[in-house]
């Protein structure tokens, strides 16, 4: 009888311990937890694709765009980096409100990172000059070079948003302030292919985001 207890003592710390054994080697052996799974890539396809992109700095097509410190912004300026892209102008009374008070999230986490640029374009450059630009990111409480507002013509910056970020921005006579452009956050790879879009009016959303860039700052930068 004892013998036969111990060993269903024996069998039943087996079928305990060697699921535990197993995780732990996984683990020890590398294998990524959840939180730090691989990213997908988004479209567009030709910027999912490794083939050369004709007059282009890794995936963005030329451009030169003004910040609000009135230096000049152009690919060879961002290269190397993750950004987190948008559009708004500054006017904006609806949906730019919940992208600014979700990239101020942002700032707050990777702001000091070298590796990460926050790049809002302005879609009004009539209006959102250089001094108005200043003044917003000042309010925004930006103080240095990781969060850059650009402006310039909208003949560069409206493909732009199309093209390489995803998103859509445009005159429009009827909509409110004039412009209507989507309320979507877009995280580019070093490589400019868009990793992730993210609802700004979305608390979680933006959650998703930071979180989202450390799996790819990981990724990228720690290999």
């Amino acid at each position: 009888m004892k013998s036969a207890f111990l060993n269903g003592l024996v069998l039943i710390s087996n079928w305990v311990v060697k699921p535990f054994t197993v995780l732990l080697l996984a683990v020890s052996c590398g294998e990524k937890a959840p939180s730090d799974r691989a990213l997908p890539v988004l479209g567009p396809p030709a910027l999912a694709s490794n083939k050369p992109h004709a007059e282009a700095k890794e995936g963005f097509p030329h451009f030169s765009l003004e910040d609000q410190w009135g230096n000049i912004i152009t690919p060879d300026s961002l290269a190397g980096q993750l950004i987190v892209g948008d559009f708004f102008f500054s006017t904006c009374k609806g949906i730019c409100k919940d992208q600014l008070t979700g990239l101020k999230k942002v700032y707050a986490a990777y702001g000091q990172d070298h590796r990460i640029r926050i790049v809002s374009h302005s879609i009004d450059p009539d209006n959102d000059t250089r001094d108005v630009l200043l003044a917003y990111a000042q309010e925004a409480g930006v103080l240095n070079h990781h969060w850059l507002f650009l402006h310039g013509d909208t003949g560069i910056v409206y493909p732009l948003a199309r093209g390489s970020y995803l998103a859509f921005a445009e005159s429009d006579s009827l909509a409110d302030g004039g412009y209507t452009h989507s309320g979507y956050l877009s995280l580019l790879d070093p490589q400019r292919r868009i990793r992730g879009i993210y609802d700004a009016a979305q608390p979680d959303e933006i959650d998703r985001l930071r979180t989202d860039i450390r799996i790819l700052l990981a990724e990228t930068h720690e290999q």
